[in-house]
């Protein structure tokens, strides 16, 4: 088949660990299938440190400043400053985590069927960046400050302390683009449904704060189903209701736990994709770890990376690339035969690519 899209600069980073192979053996798909992609391999992670050079070289940098998009593959020590990079200094402040079932694969459930929804994770700020430090600090600044239980910092004695951060600005942008992509949604069939989750009943100033601004900029789009879930009670409906899920919005955290629940779901972290954008640069990554015991083994399931490329073609408006992809990845698994090991299957990592390459047409 030929394609018609305009030719896309993406730089390919393995990072640690499986990362390589899974990347190289998504990168081959995309390469072999012809998309209208010029995919450069610059030195980075695990291999750059092995040759005595940092993990994160300036001109494989210089190279991600200039690309359409970013494709990782997974970070252990080394590749830590790369990720840091992709997300916080190019303020790739959403993270998308599709969550789909395919027919043909395992879950958790009796039933997993008809299961498919979006979770948006907000990426720039809350816990998770990991601002933390000595609690003699809050002592020494905020020696008045009296919280819910009454106590000053002086009364926990020696410990740390971690900041979570939820801004104006922060969940507005969040906001306005989950409910744009919730229309889109509606309009190929799905539901039409935002569903916030907060812990607002208890962190009542920040979680109050996410929690009104999201319901602010979903009275804009009287098109829209809403409704609002505290964290605890979207954790269980995630196991019972999950069908009934269409878009999710909620915090850093509290996104990176849900996110990893959902995928349990419908097969697991191996099958897991990620898009990690609105700032200058997109990123698209799979979930999973480094997972370095299988490094060079050739026998890792690279569907994240693959379903994070097929989010990677739709965001650049290659959407017949993206549903050639996707639609060859979901006959592999619904004919059983090319599995890797975690799918039950004696495939390896580059037989399940061609085999993706081929179901391409």
């Amino acid at each position: 088949m030929t394609w018609k899209s305009t030719k896309k600069k993406i730089v390919a980073l393995g990072g640690d660990g499986i990362g390589p192979e899974v990347v190289d053996a998504t990168c081959s798909i995309l390469e072999r299938a012809g998309f209208a992609l010029d995919i450069v391999k610059p030195l980075n992670g695990d291999l750059a440190v092995n040759q005595g050079k940092e993990a994160f070289p300036d001109e494989t940098k210089k190279l991600c400043d200039q690309a359409d998009a970013v494709i990782f593959g997974a970070a252990q020590t080394a590749s830590l400053p790369i990720l840091f990079y992709l997300r916080w200094i190019y303020d790739n402040y959403l993270l998308i985590r599709p969550i789909k079932f395919y027919e043909g694969l395992g879950s958790c459930l009796k039933d997993p069927s008809g299961i498919d929804f979006v979770i948006f994770r907000e990426l720039s700020e809350g816990l998770y960046p990991g601002q933390e430090g000595d609690l003699s600090l809050l002592v020494e600044r905020l020696p008045d400050f009296r919280g819910k239980t009454g106590n000053a910092f002086a009364d926990y004695g020696k410990g740390k302390f971690a900041v979570r951060i939820v801004s104006e600005r922060g969940v507005k942008r969040l906001a306005s683009y989950a409910c744009q992509y919730t229309l889109q949604r509606k309009k190929q069939g799905y539901p039409g449904k935002l569903t916030c989750v907060t812990k607002s009943n208890i962190l009542t100033e920040s979680d109050g704060l996410f929690q009104g601004l999201v319901e602010e900029e979903v009275n804009r789009f009287p098109e829209i189903t809403y409704e609002h879930y505290y964290v605890d009670d979207a954790a269980r409906r995630l196991l019972r209701y999950a069908r009934e899920f269409d878009v999710m919005v909620t915090s850093n955290l509290f996104g990176d736990i849900l996110s990893d629940e959902a995928a349990e779901l419908v097969g697991g972290l191996g099958l897991a994709g990620s898009a990690a954008i609105g700032g200058k640069v997109p990123l698209f990554e799979p979930t999973h770890g480094s997972a370095p015991k299988y490094a060079g083994k050739n026998v890792i399931n690279p569907t994240a990376t693959i379903l994070s490329a097929k989010l990677m073609l739709e965001h650049l408006g290659m959407r017949e690339e993206a549903i050639a992809l996707e639609k060859a990845v979901a006959a592999i698994f619904k004919e059983g035969k090319t599995l890797t090991y975690d799918l039950g299957g004696k495939a390896t990592t580059t037989e399940f690519a061609d085999a993706v390459l081929k179901k391409i047409k």
